[in-house]
């Protein structure tokens, strides 16, 4: 028998009550439910509901609204003229892959030359960001513009170099920056943005702005069927929901409109991806972005070279996407089996730190880590703990790996403040990658420690539930379903709906899952049974011996399957209900 301890069961979570709806709440929209959803969202006038709802109704965002856009358009239509060789540098994740296939399609369309645009990406070896070596492979391919995309807005030391060799540089950022940028660079970033909209774009929001303004000065940016400004937004949707950013705004705008351009005409890369993951593209949502096509394009950078998803979106040939996608998926089975590895590790290192269940700030070392998974890890002990959470492989020398964060802490401000016992740090304020020496790690768990105890964050923080709205059983339907899906797309700023469900019947329960951790249960209602998920619930199933009534949070889904949809609630927690 393993000495390895399963998994704790989810912490039990508190249940947020909504509050009360003023009069005049139920003007927001004919169909009650929905007006509740929209006024939970701050929305107060019919208009505003209606311009939630439909969001490519508002103007479309201005580029040059973002400082060093009309820099950075002069210099790349500059380039194009003059049939400049271009460089494009991205990152390994789903933002950073995405970024570079839409700037390498629309630049290649706009060139001469289509061999003239070159596009590079960083292995996990290679590390985050800029390196001497990619700038000199750019060099022999003679490129004269480099544009990095989604790093290098703090990165003095390589933009330098690049000059050095002769290159111009456009940085196309979000990342957290300590200062300005660059000097020899023209910075583009959503941080140096004034307060606003634009403040939450990911990397791959800007790269489609700087299209859209090449766009309007007249630059073909191709494949566009007629329409430039919302042709490559599938790309931003895709990215966007990967980089986990927010919503709302003019974010939210623009992954609408992206994932009907998925629905409706899938490039052979997305179609493939869709083949893999078992989805229909006519009807993808934001949770199957999230969930199923964002991990598998970060799947090949966290296990292998992220060229293999880059090459997935350039390419327009279906079979070559087929066999690549197919490469993609056997690394993501990979990817999951050694992320249930090093969390199963991980929790077994941390059960034998001495009195880690007090600790502000939670901290795993090991050793035969794969440095591409570490930040799933630490995503899930950080929402599992309350706490901040660094998961990190030490290979005797350096240690490396993720840092992820709760509300109210910014991880990646803390690692600034502890710059000196870094090699390299940088991120977002909840999710943040670092690297530093061995000999330096004590002193950077008692700087985090300090940091969190002066945000005045407790030990560990109560999960809380916050219910939208409470459902008759009689609603919990397939067409309720469908209604909440028009407030489509979901994620940060504008959440999956929960829903408090009361005294449901369970008529039948099971534990399934390769090693029986979730929980499956058949809901009796009005109009008919429902199939109830409760990811990663086995171990409460002993709550369900007598076949109780239980009060349910859920959140609603789909189930498609060989063209029949059905109803799925995703239960976020139960109480037996008195």
């Amino acid at each position: 028998m393993s000495d390895i301890p399963s998994p704790p069961p989810p912490r039990p979570r508190v249940w947020i009550e909504p509050e009360p709806l003023p009069a005049g709440a139920l003007d927001l929209h004919p169909d009650p439910l929905l007006a509740e959803m929209l006024f939970r969202r701050n929305l107060r006038t019919p208009d505003a509901a209606r311009a939630f709802l439909n969001p490519a109704l508002q103007p479309p965002p201005e580029p040059y609204h973002l400082p060093g856009m009309d820099l950075a358009v002069a210099r790349l239509c500059t380039a194009l003229d003059a049939g400049e060789s271009i460089g494009i540098f991205g990152d390994y994740d789903a933002d950073g892959v995405t970024s570079t296939a839409l700037l390498a399609r629309a630049l290649r369309a706009a060139s001469r030359d289509t061999t003239r645009v070159h596009t590079r990406l960083p292995t996990r070896d290679e590390g985050y960001g800029l390196s001497r070596g990619a700038i000199d492979a750019f060099a022999a391919a003679s490129v004269k513009l480099l544009i990095a995309i989604d790093c290098a807005s703090s990165d003095h030391v390589h933009v330098a170099y690049a000059h050095s060799r002769g290159m111009d540089v456009i940085v196309l950022d979000h990342h957290q920056m300590s200062d300005t940028g660059p000097g020899d660079a023209i910075v583009v970033s959503a941080q140096l943005a004034p307060p606003g909209p634009f403040r939450d774009l990911a990397s791959v929001g800007l790269a489609y702005l700087l299209v859209v303004a090449l766009a309007r000065q007249g630059c073909p940016i191709g494949g566009t069927d007629g329409e430039p400004e919302t042709a490559l937004l599938d790309f931003v949707a895709v990215g966007t929901i990967g980089d986990v950013a927010s919503l709302a705004g003019i974010n939210r705008a623009l992954v609408q409109e992206g994932i009907l351009r998925l629905r409706r005409a899938p490039r052979s890369g997305f179609r493939a991806l869709c083949r893999c993951a078992g989805l229909e593209p006519t009807s993808l949502t934001s949770q199957d972005v999230a969930f199923k096509l964002a991990p598998r394009l970060n799947a090949a950078g966290r296990m292998d070279d992220p060229a293999i998803a880059l090459d997935l979106l350039l390419t327009d040939n279906q079979a070559e996407a087929d066999r690549l996608a197919g490469d993609i998926e056997r690394l993501n089975v990979r990817r999951r089996a050694e992320t249930r590895r090093i969390a199963t590790e991980a929790e077994a290192l941390l059960a034998l730190q001495p009195s880690w269940e007090q600790r502000p700030v939670v901290v795993v070392v090991g050793t035969n880590w794969t440095n591409g998974v570490l930040g799933i890890v630490a995503s899930q002990l950080a929402e599992r703990l309350g706490r901040p959470a660094l998961v990190m492989a030490n290979d005797g020398v350096t240690i490396r790996g993720s840092a992820r964060s709760v509300p109210g802490f910014d991880i990646a401000r803390a690692l600034e403040g502890c710059h000196d016992l870094l090699d390299h740090h940088g991120g977002h304020s909840q999710a943040a990658g670092l690297s530093l020496p061995t000999t330096h790690l004590d002193n950077l768990v008692d700087a985090l420690t300090a940091a969190v105890d002066a945000a005045g964050l407790p030990p560990s923080i109560e999960e809380r539930i916050r219910i939208d709205a409470y459902l008759p059983t009689e609603r919990l339907t397939l067409p309720t379903a469908h209604q909440l899906a028009t407030l489509e797309p979901f994620g940060p700023g504008n959440e999956t709906p929960t829903l408090g469900v009361r005294r449901v019947a369970v008529s039948q329960y099971s534990t399934i899952g390769s090693n029986d951790s979730h929980l499956k249960m058949r809901l009796e209602t009005p109009g008919g049974p429902v199939t109830a998920l409760y990811w990663g619930g086995a171990a409460r199933s002993r709550e369900l011996v007598r076949r109780p009534f239980l009060d349910l949070a859920i959140q609603m889904a789909f189930d498609r399957w060989n063209g029949i949809e059905r109803l799925q609630a995703i239960v976020q927690d139960f109480r037996v209900a008195r």
